[in-house]
C-alpha cells in the first residue's frame, strides 16, 4: 500500500483552524499590551486614532489646581478641535448680569509621540500632557512654575 503524501482534508481543516486562532489570538494580544496605549489614563483599546478622538468639540466640566478643585460655574469653556491642525476657544459667561461670549481662534500639534499637545491661541503658547484621551473625555495637564493644573473635558 503507498501512503500518500497529502494529508487527509479532515486534518488541513484541523491546522487551518489552529492557524486561525493563532494569528487572532497574536492580533487581539498585541491590541491589548499597554504600550499601545499613550496616556496613562487612555482606553485601553481603540480603533480610533488619537488625531480623531482629539478631534472633537470639548466642554471643560472641571479643573484642578494643585489637586483642589476650582469653581469654574458661571463660565463655560469650550474648545472645537478640528483635523487640520486648527482649533476655536470659546468662553462664555456674564459680567456684572450681561453675557459675554469671547472666541479665539489657535492651533494644535502632537508632540513628544502624541503623548503632549501644544496648543497656540493668539501668541500664548502652552503644552499639554494628554492624561486621558477617549472618545468622549479628554483630561490635560499643564504645569506652571510650581502650580499643576488638571482640565477635564466632555466631548460631544
Amino acid at each position: 500500500m503507498v501512503k500518500s503524501a497529502y494529508r487527509s482534508l479532515p486534518d488541513l481543516m484541523k491546522n487551518m483552524k489552529f492557524y486561525v486562532f493563532a494569528v487572532l489570538f497574536a492580533v487581539v494580544a498585541g491590541t491589548l499590551m499597554p504600550s499601545c496605549k499613550k496616556g496613562e489614563d487612555d482606553p485601553i483599546i481603540s480603533v480610533v486614532t488619537r488625531k480623531d478622538r482629539f478631534t472633537n468639540t470639548w466642554t471643560m466640566v472641571k479643573y484642578e489646581k494643585n489637586g483642589v478643585t476650582q469653581d469654574i460655574s458661571g463660565a463655560t469653556y469650550t474648545y472645537s478641535v478640528f483635523d487640520n491642525g486648527t482649533l476655536t476657544q470659546t468662553i462664555e459667561g456674564s459680567i456684572f448680569g450681561f453675557p459675554t461670549r469671547q472666541t479665539k481662534n489657535g492651533t494644535w500639534n502632537f508632540f513628544n509621540d502624541e503623548e503632549d499637545v501644544k496648543i497656540i491661541i493668539e501668541q500664548d503658547t502652552v503644552n499639554y500632557n494628554l492624561q486621558r484621551l477617549a472618545a468622549k473625555e479628554l483630561w490635560i495637564r499643564n504645569t506652571t512654575d510650581s502650580d499643576t493644573f488638571v482640565y477635564y473635558f466632555e466631548g460631544l
